[in-house]
């Protein structure tokens, strides 16, 4: 999720493991990286706990730090779960690239074929949107329907969390869809990177129309019950609800509410646990995949080294080229990974949303990533 828009991704220091394989020397090394930036992390003033886990030649390294609820001594553990934010959308684009090799919807579709009724306005100049320019954020398109949402997470008030909230209990998927009629687009699409949730959402919409099936129904067909990942969701059942955590907005002592997902969740409705994100990893790197594949390939540039798949943010260094992403709500943040060239993901989530936040996630990413790599 877009840094400036949605960070946008102590009592006790403890931790607590799971590894297939750190009985090896291998597994010490990683446990070992994980245990020194983890503890390292919570340190940093208003965080509270932190999971991170590592994937690495097949074997799963996950270990968690501090406190979810300040002063309780909750520990996290692998049965936490998490909102992952706008790492959802990177679920999203699998859905997708699996929609267009199934030859459900092109990537060259005017998006208002897949609506009913006069969308005349989305369009500039004649050129309309396509689904490419979804998944990539090239609409021009608004970064949130409703328009009162735009620009709320870059006031910094505590009152932030709440007035989000009532904004998503006052909208609809009817309201997004009138909404959607008298949007303004100012640029050709294609040409200019525009983050939007809203063009997410109307994703989400698409994949409903041309499978016929909710989202959620999707998701456990296609991710869930598939790749072993029991509570990546949107809506989660009653138990399943009870491990969701909630988190902190800014320096506040009283936890943020959870996100009440009234569109689609498509942008960033998505739940999951560390050990579910390790199997993600894992998908995403099996390169014999075709979904995989397809949802991996580069379709818009927007500055060298920097390019857009379905939604992935597509990066050439000397790691070779890797994947990733931020999600961020007003309680949790989160950066997810993904390193083919050395088989490896990581993946970092707090419950802690504050503008410092999505760097303090990435440069202890980075960090952890150095090392594996001289080890």
């Amino acid at each position: 999720m877009k840094y400036s828009l949605f960070f946008v991704s102590f009592f006790l220091i403890t931790s607590f493991g799971t590894s297939f394989s750190q009985e090896n020397n291998t597994g010490d090394i990683i446990s070992r990286i994980i245990q020194k930036n983890g503890q390292k992390f919570v340190k940093n003033k208003n965080i509270s706990s932190v999971s991170i886990g590592i994937y690495k030649d097949g074997q799963v390294y996950t270990e968690h730090f501090g406190e979810i609820v300040k002063g309780k001594g909750n520990l996290p553990n692998d049965k936490t779960i998490y909102e992952v934010g706008s790492v959802s959308k990177t679920i999203t684009g699998y859905l997708v690239a699996k929609a267009v090799l199934e030859q459900k919807i092109k990537l060259e579709d005017d998006i208002r074929i897949y609506l009913e009724g006069n969308y005349s306005n989305l369009e500039y100049n004649g050129t309309p949107i396509t689904i490419r320019n979804l998944i990539t954020h090239t609409s021009g398109l608004p970064t949130f329907l409703p328009a009162k949402m735009n620009g709320l997470y870059e006031k910094l008030t505590k009152e932030v969390p709440n007035e989000f909230l009532a904004l998503e209990k006052s909208y609809d998927k009817e309201k997004f869809l009138s909404d959607l009629g008298s949007v303004s687009i100012t640029t050709e699409p294609g040409v200019n990177y525009l983050y939007s949730n809203a063009g997410t959402e109307l994703i989400g919409y698409i994949l409903e129309a041309v499978y016929q099936k909710s989202i959620d129904e999707l998701l456990k067909e296609n991710i869930s019950d598939k790749y072993n990942m029991s509570t990546t969701a949107i809506t989660l059942d009653s138990t399943q609800t009870k491990n969701l955590v909630l988190g902190y907005w800014m320096n506040s002592e009283t936890p943020a509410p959870n996100n009440l997902n009234s569109l689609w969740g498509t942008a960033g409705g998505i739940k999951m646990t560390i050990t579910d994100v390790m199997h993600y990893i894992e998908l995403q790197l099996d390169d014999k995949n075709p979904i995989v594949s397809e949802s991996h390939k580069a379709l818009y540039e927007v500055r060298y080294p920097l390019q857009i798949a379905y939604y992935w943010r597509v990066w050439k260094d000397k790691y070779g080229t890797s994947y990733n992403h931020h999600g961020g709500t007003s309680g949790t943040q989160n950066w997810l990974f993904i390193y083919p060239k050395y088989n490896l993901g990581i993946s970092i989530i707090t419950n802690q949303s504050g503008p410092k936040t999505p760097n303090l996630l990435s440069k202890t990413a980075q960090k952890m990533l150095k090392e594996l790599i001289k080890e």
